[in-house]
């Protein structure tokens, strides 16, 4: 018994409208209120955040140094 022959382009025309609906559906869902939460607490921490970050790297620089 012989397998119908696929028509490639028909089948990459469904995947791709299939992969379009699965994209719209996920688009109309409401946006998580605890994503929404962190992204608020990051925004606000970032100036922190920066001067942790260049505290750290300013001490790992002086460790280095130290180490020669």
């Amino acid at each position: 018994m012989r397998r119908p022959r696929l028509d490639r382009q028909k089948v990459a025309d469904q995947v791709g409208e299939l992969l379009r609906q699965t994209y719209d559906d996920v688009l109309r869902e409401p946006f998580p209120d605890r994503l929404r939460d962190l992204l608020e607490r990051l925004e606000s921490d970032r100036p922190m955040f920066f001067r942790e970050a260049r505290a750290a790297e300013d001490s790992d620089a002086a460790i280095t140094l130290t180490e020669r």
